[in-house]
């Protein structure tokens, strides 16, 4: 049984020699795949998908010949060939007398180059004729021959480079010089056409297509680095001695938040209204131990109806949750944390339709916990119809209904499990792009140091990138337009309004309170002005912090901005969902009162 076939696999290695039969066998057993290649003794190589010929030479008798186009004449043996043209082998890797399988053996062979080889080849041609040839003037004669061709390839390969190199070189300044003339041509045309056009070329930068080539540049920026400009209302901060109230914005609504010196407070300086609140309004979550006990040891004398008093055993009271919640709130924390996109299962999935109808959607938190649901169960229509018209109201609005006192469990769960449900959010296969505005909605009009950490995480800059896109306006046209403008610079943003109009309502509630704008006052805006007062005038006080609106509004209306507002404002701390925009301006004014204080604990106590 002769082994003289060979097997080339589709990734280039090469089995055998095995005989004919092996190979009929693993082509029928399905081992050989059709773009496997295989050959004969010194034939040519077929696909074994090529059945013409597999039918030929493998499963027929027919013997495969030479391949004359792959045949190449051998400079080194032409002459010699006749002296061992007889020799038999049975072993096919015997190739012009060369042990390839000796050769691939050894691991060194592998840094084996042409000349090496050339100067092996006499070598062997001596090995193979001393076992076929009769006479030393004939070894001799053909190793004088095959060392004279030896050195005049050696000398035909070392010459060769010489010559690649040196047009190289004196071609180069030729090449760079044209590509200098080139470039010169194109300028001088572009020239041309600047100085032909220049009329038409000054109308556009100061026509609207410039606010488009802004919009390009803009699409290169990182979302990351949304409004890298100090925000008018999210960064204000009042100070007053030594403690400083800011608005903290977050998931639960318009708060205010105190920062305070443990080693500025002591138990005569707790006497002052300004004292009690800030310590009322400390963040929870940054008292500590030390803070604790030193406000133990000063309020332990205040009578029972201190706020400061009531203060300490709110802070120290305990949460409480029935069993009912607590079982809702375990199923739904495990469907946050599952790692399903897609609930297919039945009675699961009417489990989470009966969870869906008891999520209310009056505050933020809760919103984004019922679209993750949705989402959950395969409604994409209900899920972005939620995030739609979160990202569609205004900022000011969403505030407000966070701040209601009357909560749920799903609107704290919201809260703890946001970083999770935004994962599952953003992660999911639909289109993302109104997760995407929500994060930049949230990034946007928000402030709370803990939520913008969890949304920069994500990256929203596909969307971001797309700001320009009508289809991506059309999503939320007032936040799309508020991003565009947050980006221009503050130069070109008077420019852009006027070139570009926005509705003046939408402006009052998106824009003015939110970035510094070189305002072109008017009358239309005193108008706009005036009906934002009857309509909301809680937030027309806020509008007035800026400069500009508050001495137009002077000088239209002839009145001063306060006489009556802190009647308003303390009706204001009233209702919860006013309360703290309210406080935050009786703050502002410097009205801090024990009747403020006590209100303040109240309505801490409860939410």
């Amino acid at each position: 049984m002769d082994k003289n076939w060979l097997i080339r696999t589709k990734s280039n290695h090469i089995l055998g020699p095995v005989s004919k039969e092996k190979v009929l066998e693993l082509y029928q057993n399905g081992s050989i795949k059709p773009d496997d290649e295989v050959c004969t003794g010194n034939g040519y190589w077929f696909f074994i998908r090529e059945e013409e010929l597999v039918e030929r030479f493998l499963m027929g008798s027919e013997v495969q010949g030479f391949n004359p186009i792959s045949e190449a004449k051998d400079v080194l043996l032409t002459k010699t060939q006749h002296h061992y043209a007889n020799v038999e082998t049975n072993d096919i890797t015997l190739i012009g007398g060369i042990d390839l399988k000796a050769l691939n053996s050894n691991k060194n062979d592998e840094e084996l180059s042409i000349p090496k080889v050339i100067d092996e080849a006499p070598n062997k041609l001596k090995e193979i004729n001393s076992s076929t040839l009769s006479g030393k003037d004939e070894i001799l004669n053909l190793d004088q021959n095959q060392d004279a061709k030896t050195q005049e390839i050696k000398k035909k390969s070392k010459l060769k480079p010489r010559r690649k190199v040196e047009p190289i070189k004196k071609e180069m300044p030729l090449k760079k010089q044209e590509w200098l003339i080139y470039v010169s041509i194109l300028g001088f045309i572009i020239l041309i056409f600047m100085l032909y056009f220049r009329n038409r070329i000054i109308n556009t930068i100061f026509n609207s297509s410039t606010v488009e080539i802004s919009f390009s540049m803009i699409n290169n920026a990182n979302a990351q680095d949304i409004n890298p400009e100090k925000k008018k209302l999210l960064d204000e901060e009042i100070i007053l001695e030594k403690v400083k109230f800011t608005p903290s914005i977050g998931l639960n609504g318009f708060k205010v938040t105190s920062t305070i010196e443990i080693e500025d407070v002591d138990c005569q300086t707790l006497a002052q209204s300004h004292y009690q609140l800030a310590v009322i309004l400390f963040p929870p979550e940054k008292i500590n131990e030390k803070f604790l006990i030193k406000m133990r040891d000063c309020v332990v004398k205040l009578h029972q109806e201190h706020p400061l008093k009531k203060w300490i055993k709110w802070v120290a009271r305990p949460s409480k949750i029935n069993i009912k919640d607590q079982k809702t709130y375990i199923f739904t924390k495990e469907l946050i944390h599952s790692h399903f996109n897609l609930i297919t299962d039945q009675k699961m999935k009417e489990q989470i339709i009966r969870l869906i109808k008891s999520i209310p959607e009056d505050t933020l938190p809760e919103k984004i916990l019922k679209s993750y649901c949705y989402l959950l169960i395969g409604n994409i229509t209900r899920s972005n119809r939620i995030l739609s018209e979160i990202i569609t109201t205004p900022p000011r609005v969403n505030w407000e209904k966070s701040e209601n006192q009357k909560k749920s469990i799903f609107h704290q769960l919201g809260i703890d499990s946001v970083e999770q449900i935004f994962k599952k959010l953003t992660m999911h296969p639909a289109d993302r792009k109104l997760v995407h505005l929500v994060l930049l909605y949230l990034k946007s009009f928000y402030n709370d140091p803990q939520l913008i950490k969890i949304i920069n995480e994500f990256d929203v800059n596909e969307t971001y990138s797309k700001l320009d896109l009508k289809y991506v306006k059309s999503l939320a046209p007032e936040l799309v337009e508020y991003l565009r403008i947050s980006k221009l610079p503050i130069k070109k943003r008077v420019s852009y309004l006027r070139e570009n109009p926005i509705d003046l309502n939408e402006q009052a509630y998106w824009v003015w309170a939110f970035i510094e704008l070189n305002l072109s006052l008017s009358d239309d805006i005193y108008q706009t002005l005036v009906e934002t007062e009857k309509k909301d005038e809680l937030w027309f006080i806020y509008l007035m912090d800026d400069e500009k609106l508050s001495d137009l509004f002077y000088q239209k209306s002839g009145n001063t901005f306060l006489p009556a507002r802190r009647i308003f404002l303390n009706q204001g701390l009233s209702s919860s969902e006013t309360f703290w925009m309210s406080l935050f301006k009786m703050v502002q004014f410097g009205d801090i009162n024990p009747t403020i204080v006590e209100k303040t604990i109240h309505n801490l106590i409860d939410e």
